[in-house]
């Protein structure tokens, strides 16, 4: 009876170790990017080009990349976030130097931010509940007057909320204590210039390698 009562407990020790190492997302996600001119002025093919139309996603739960397909002046753009650390490393492709940002550099005004009890849709397959947010920027010389975004996600592809409450850049700590999860659709709006629809294309969960998180050491690393 002991030993049964023994293999009992280690099952449940196994299952439980075993639920929280898949409880957060890892694994990587293609993006599809299309963009909408509010301002005549601005030719969609110069966002395109400079942006880029698509991106990729590597994440694990303390960190994440996303590398941006702009073929423009500056070239691609690599944006690794460290939670861990409460750093950001920006790079251009282009550019010799990766600027290291730490978390609440940015001074923005939030006008709202809520879950959507209405607003779903489909993405790959699953329909999905939203969070809306919108705030206007602190820095004067910003390049655009206010900023409106919805986000789609799915709770399958769960983030670790507690790991991003120092992460407020952008006001991104309260989207993922809204959702608790990867937004896989968002569409936002720099106003008066130009709205953006980035959309998974694909999700593939697997073992990241860590030096996808590193910057590239050939380069200098400037802290703002």
């Amino acid at each position: 009876m002991k030993n049964i009562k023994a293999l009992f407990v280690l099952l449940l020790i196994t299952v439980a170790i075993n639920s929280h190492a898949q409880e957060y997302f890892e694994g990587e996600i293609q993006y599809a990017i299309s963009y909408e001119a509010i301002n005549p002025n601005i030719p969609i093919a110069v966002l395109e080009t400079e942006m880029g139309t698509s991106f990729t996603a590597y994440i694990k739960e303390d960190r994440y990349t996303t590398i941006y397909s702009g073929t423009g002046q500056l070239g691609w753009t690599k944006i690794i976030t460290r939670l861990d650390q409460g750093y950001s490393y920006t790079e251009f492709e282009k550019s010799d130097t990766i600027v290291k940002s730490k978390f609440g550099s940015e001074k923005n005004e939030l006008l709202f931010i809520e879950k959507n009890k209405a607003a779903k849709k489909i993405v790959l397959g699953t329909l999905c509940e939203s969070v809306s947010m919108e705030y206007k920027p602190g820095d004067p010389e910003a390049f655009y007057e206010s900023y409106k975004g919805t986000y789609y996600f799915d709770p399958r592809y769960a983030l670790n909320s507690a790991l991003y409450e120092n992460y407020v850049d952008g006001f991104w700590n309260l989207y993922v204590k809204e959702s608790g999860a990867i937004s896989i659709r968002s569409e936002t709006e720099f106003s008066p210039f130009f709205k953006a629809i980035q959309e998974a294309t694909t999700i593939e969960a697997k073992k990241m390698d860590l030096s996808l998180f590193e910057p590239n050491p050939l380069k200098v690393i400037k802290e703002e």
